[in-house]
């Protein structure tokens, strides 16, 4: 097990979600790159005490840091209305999920930054263990829907780090290991970074055509489209700004490349500024968005 959760004042990049109409689709396609995915589980919100349907179900793939999330929808609620929403636009990264070792002191400093902040949500999904089954429990600050143009981001905190973080599913056979950045798509760059600057309250800085948000771990890089499309191979599917590519450390480059090709995703050799050699692949259309895998 490895440390996952935030020291007190710390902020995470936790994970990020591609949003799917397709669930089984979805999991095929990260699984023939490589993957390892936790069983599909639907989440449910505790209110006044009884377990409420979110309306949303996933499955994952579970890094030694971070993890990444496939969402779609399960019942009639508001959530899942606006998950489906995103899904008509466009099938791929449509959220950002940061964590704190307190939501509800992110919670007060979202409203004092500016957002509208909806009540805090005490979501849980169930998880199988020797024992019968247990609940994940998350503590969730959100922003009102549409403040983020990119879609859904969010600040949560996790109290079942050992439900979550499960031996068994942290091994990954194209060898990934951590999520260390998220990518944006946006004509003026300077706009998200100072949403997302006063979002998680670190602050940004310009290297070259790329503006970056660092966080305590992981981070937020955002570029124009050319940039994007000539550095990376990566094409916007969505209105500007948007998300447009997870970065994932990897164990090595050469058995990553191996799955993708197998898997026939188009990819390119690439150059991260931080990183240096990554590999740059366009994700299946059931996923959507694409990967920069460097190592680690």
């Amino acid at each position: 097990m490895t440390t996952q959760l935030p020291g007190p004042g710390a902020v995470f990049l936790d994970h990020v979600a591609h949003f799917v109409p397709e669930m089984d689709a979805a999991a095929a396609a990260l699984e023939s790159c490589g993957f390892r995915l936790t069983p599909f589980t639907a989440q449910t919100n505790r209110v006044d005490g009884r377990a409420v349907p979110a309306g949303t179900g996933n499955r994952c793939a579970m890094l030694r840091q971070g993890y990444v999330e496939l969402l779609t929808h399960t019942a009639e609620t508001e959530l899942a209305r606006q998950l489906r929403e995103r899904i008509a636009h466009h099938v791929g990264l449509h959220l950002a999920a940061f964590s704190s070792a307190d939501a509800a002191t992110e919670h007060r400093h979202l409203a004092t930054s500016g957002f509208t902040t909806l009540p805090l949500v005490d979501m849980r999904r169930p998880v199988a263990t020797e024992n019968g089954s247990e609940d994940a429990r998350f503590t969730i600050a959100r922003i009102a829907n549409g403040s983020m143009p990119e879609g859904r981001v969010q600040m949560l905190t996790h109290h079942t780090e050992r439900l979550v973080w499960r031996d068994g599913f942290l091994d990954h056979p194209n060898g990934a290991q951590a999520l260390t950045g998220l990518w944006i798509a946006a004509n003026d760059p300077m706009e998200p970074a100072d949403r997302f600057t006063r979002f998680s309250g670190r602050p940004m800085r310009k290297l070259g055509e790329v503006t970056t948000v660092a966080l305590d771990r992981g981070a937020l890089h955002i570029a124009r489209p050319d940039y994007l499309r000539d550095a990376f191979g990566v094409t916007p599917a969505g209105a500007l700004p948007c998300f447009v590519a997870t970065q994932i450390a990897v164990a090595s480059l050469a058995a990553i490349e191996a799955h993708v090709g197998r898997a026939g995703l188009p990819s390119r050799g690439v150059r991260l500024q931080s990183e240096g050699n990554a590999i740059a692949a366009t994700l299946p259309e059931a996923v959507g968005g694409a990967m920069l895998f460097h190592e680690t």
